[in-house]
C-alpha cells in the first residue's frame, strides 16, 4: 500500500489548497486505489480503499484501531455513508474531516503532479523483476511527499524516475487525462535528492 506521511505544516497547506480548488475536489478522482496517509503530529492514520463508486476508510490513532466507515458515490458526486457500515468511533464532524483529508489529497495528487501521472509513475517503480518469492504487488509501493515549489503545492513520489541533478526548470505543458480532460500545467522549477529509504516525512516546502 502506497503511503503519504504529513505533518501539522502539511496538512494546513492541503487544506488551504483544498479551499482553492474546490471544483477539482469535488471530481472525486482516483489516483491510487490503495493509499495509507499518516499524520505525524496526532498519531491519526487513515486508509483509503477505492474501487469503483465505492470507498472504505479505515483510521487508526497511535496504533489503536477506530473503526472503519464505507461510502458510495451519489448520482451529483458526493460521498454518501452506507446505511449500516458506519464503524467508525468518531463523531460526524470528525468523520467528515477524515473523508476530506482523503479527498483533498488525492485530488491534489492528481492535478498538482508534475510531469508524470501517478499511474504512470506508479508503474515505474514495478517495473523491474519481481524477486523470487515476492508477489509485484508489494514491490509497487511508493511514499509520497508535498513540496511547494514556486508558491504551488506539489504531490511528488520520491524516487520513482530519474531527473537531471540539481534545480532545472520544466516547461509549461497540457497534460491530457483519460476521462478526456486537459489541463495546463504551469513552468515550475524542480530538483532531484538523493534517493534513501522508501518513507519520507514531508517537508512542505522546496528544501525538503
Amino acid at each position: 500500500m502506497d503511503k503519504v506521511v504529513m505533518n501539522e505544516q502539511d496538512l494546513v497547506l492541503l487544506l488551504h489548497w483544498r479551499d482553492e480548488n474546490k471544483d477539482l475536489v469535488r471530481q472525486l478522482p482516483c489516483p491510487l486505489k490503495a493509499v495509507e496517509i499518516i499524520l505525524t503530529h496526532n498519531g491519526f492514520r487513515i486508509k483509503g480503499i477505492r474501487t469503483g463508486n465505492r470507498l472504505k476508510l479505515y483510521l487508526n490513532m497511535n496504533a489503536r484501531p477506530m473503526g472503519s466507515t464505507e461510502f458510495r458515490m451519489t448520482e451529483n458526486r458526493m460521498w454518501a455513508s452506507v446505511p449500516g457500515k458506519n464503524r467508525m468511533q468518531v463523531d460526524q464532524e470528525n468523520l467528515q474531516a477524515v473523508l476530506t483529508v482523503y479527498c483533498s489529497l488525492m485530488a491534489l495528487m492528481t492535478y498538482a503532479s508534475p510531469v508524470r501521472t501517478i499511474s504512470e509513475t506508479t508503474r515505474i517503480v514495478s517495473a523491474h523483476k519481481p524477486t523470487k518469492g515476492k508477489s509485484s504487488r508489494k514491490q509497487n509501493r511508493t511514499t509520497y511527499i508535498l513540496r511547494k515549489e514556486n508558491g504551488a503545492l506539489l504531490a511528488m513520489p520520491r524516487g520513482s524516475h530519474s531527473s537531471p541533478g540539481g534545480i532545472f526548470t520544466v516547461r509549461g505543458h497540457f497534460r491530457h487525462y483519460k476521462s478526456g480532460k486537459v489541463v495546463w500545467i504551469a513552468e515550475y522549477q524542480k530538483g532531484t535528492g538523493k534517493k534513501h529509504k522508501k518513507t519520507y516525512k514531508i517537508g512542505g516546502n522546496a528544501n525538503g
